[in-house]
């Protein structure tokens, strides 16, 4: 197999192989975080923290049930502020954006994301948008969604790709084959009672 370049950022390495070259053999897929808590564990720095935000986004475009997003977004995640400098930012952050997916799944939203050291302080709001340009912070002002605007995180744009759809929600290969394994287990069950 020849030699294909590889994103060493991105994805995780399994050992070598004996020519000491990463090849499409040896590599392993990265996994993308989950949950909120999940991001705040892998993140050590404002920039790791938007790259697996990021990350999260597209997990969340597959989700197909409002379980799924209340399971996302339940447990704490672990304080920044103490891990990077702006962690209080990506806090605050993170209880918006759980607010935000339980306000438009119609769940409620869970304790943690009213907790005093998820707000920015009055003092101290936070733009997307570049001090200088005054037009764009006033439309920021006007269109950032109320549980951004409650922890004074300002930006025109919040990115929520929910799509739920309807009927039954889709299920993972692990789940399919459980319930494959039981439904063969009940019939086995049911021609051997026939059988006797």
């Amino acid at each position: 197999m020849p030699y294909e370049p590889l994103d060493k950022k991105r994805i995780a390495v399994a050992p070598k192989n004996t020519t000491g070259r990463l090849t499409a053999m040896n590599v392993l897929p990265a996994t993308r975080p989950a949950t909120l808590a999940e991001i705040a564990r892998r993140s050590d720095s404002l920039e790791a923290f938007g790259r697996h935000f990021r990350d999260w986004l597209h997990e969340v475009a597959k989700w197909s049930s409002r379980k799924q997003a209340v399971c996302a977004v339940a447990q704490a995640p672990r304080p920044l502020a103490t891990r990077f400098s702006q962690g209080k930012i990506a806090d605050a952050w993170l209880a918006a954006y759980a607010e935000f997916i339980c306000e438009k799944c119609g769940q409620t939203t869970p304790e943690w994301t009213f907790s005093s050291d998820r707000f920015l302080a009055e003092t101290e709001p936070w733009f997307s948008v570049p001090r200088e340009n005054s037009r764009a912070r006033l439309l920021t002002l006007r269109d950032t969604p109320a549980a951004f605007k409650r922890r004074n995180l300002f930006t025109a744009v919040v990115e929520l790709p929910l799509r739920f759809r309807a009927g039954r929600p889709r299920k993972t290969l692990a789940e399919k084959r459980h319930v494959n394994a039981l439904r063969q287990k009940r019939f086995r069950l049911r021609q051997k009672r026939q059988n006797k």
